[in-house]
C-alpha cells in the first residue's frame, strides 16, 4: 500500500493527475472484514477504502469483491463478477452442480447458475466469530442428487486455510463418496503454503481452480485461469 502511495505521488509530480488514472485492483484488501462482528472491532474495509478514496483515481476495477460493501465504499469502482472469471474453465469444463459454500456466497454462486445453465445447491456453515473455528457444514442435497459419480464445483472467492472447503467436502463425502468435487476460488491465498493446498487435495478436492490475483505458489495440483 505504501509503494502505491509512492507511486502516485511519482507521476503527480511529474504532471500526471491522479483523476486520469485507473487502479486494477484484483484482490481488494481487507475485504472480509465488511462488518464489525464483536464489540471492539474495526470496520478494517471501510479504513482501508479512506486510504485508497484519499487518492482520487478516476476509476477502480476489482475482481469478485468479497461482498457489494467493497464496491460501495470504494469510489468509482466496477467490481469484475466471478461468472465472467469462471468463463475460461467453463468452456472447457461441465458440471452437475456448482455448489455454494455459504450464505454469503449464495448470490454469487446463483448468477454462475443463472449464465451457465447448472443447478446450484447450497451449504451452510456455523463459525465462532471470536475464534474463527467452524462448528457445524450442513450441505442440503441427497444421495440421489448426487449419485452416479456427478461432478460439482465449490465456488468461492478467497481460500485461506482452506477449512470451510475441506468440511464442505467431506459432508459431500459423507453423501456420495463417488462423488467428484473441484474447487474454484478467485483469491487463491492457501496461507501462501504447500501443506495446504495438499490437505485440500486429501480432503477429497480433486481439481483446484484460481485467478493469478494473488496465487504464488508453485503446485502441481493447482490451475491458474488468467
Amino acid at each position: 500500500i505504501m509503494e502505491l502511495f509512492q507511486l502516485v505521488h511519482v507521476l503527480n509530480r511529474v504532471g500526471i493527475k491522479t483523476s486520469d488514472m485507473k487502479l486494477i485492483m484484483p484482490y481488494c484488501a481487507y475485504s472480509r472484514q465488511d462488518r464489525v462482528c464483536n464489540p471492539g472491532e474495526a470496520l478494517s474495509m471501510q479504513v482501508f477504502a479512506k486510504m485508497i478514496n484519499s487518492l482520487g483515481f478516476g476509476s477502480i476495477e476489482t475482481y469478485d469483491n468479497h461482498s457489494d460493501v467493497a464496491t460501495a465504499v470504494l469510489d468509482n469502482c466496477t467490481n469484475v463478477p466471478v461468472e465472467y472469471l469462471l468463463n475460461p474453465l467453463m468452456r472447457k469444463s461441465k458440471y452437475d452442480y456448482f455448489i455454494s459454500p455459504d450464505a454469503g456466497a449464495n448470490k454469487k454462486v446463483l448468477k454462475c447458475s443463472q449464465k451457465f445453465h447448472v443447478p446450484m445447491l447450497r451449504a451452510d456453515k456455523v463459525r465462532d466469530t471470536k475464534t474463527g473455528e467452524i462448528k457445524e457444514t450442513k450441505i442440503y442435497a441427497d444421495k440421489r442428487q448426487l449419485k452416479d459419480n456427478k461432478i460439482v464445483l465449490i465456488i468461492d472467492d478467497i481460500c485461506a486455510g482452506g477449512r470451510t472447503f475441506k468440511e464442505l467436502t467431506k459432508a459431500i463425502k459423507a453423501i456420495s463418496p463417488e462423488c467428484e468435487v473441484h474447487l474454484f476460488v478467485t483469491h487463491g491465498f492457501f496461507n501462501n503454503s504447500v501443506e495446504v493446498v495438499d490437505s485440500l487435495i486429501e480432503s477429497g478436492i480433486s481439481k483446484i481452480f484460481t485467478t493469478t490475483s494473488v496465487y504464488n505458489l508453485d503446485h502441481k495440483d493447482i490451475a491458474c485461469i488468467k
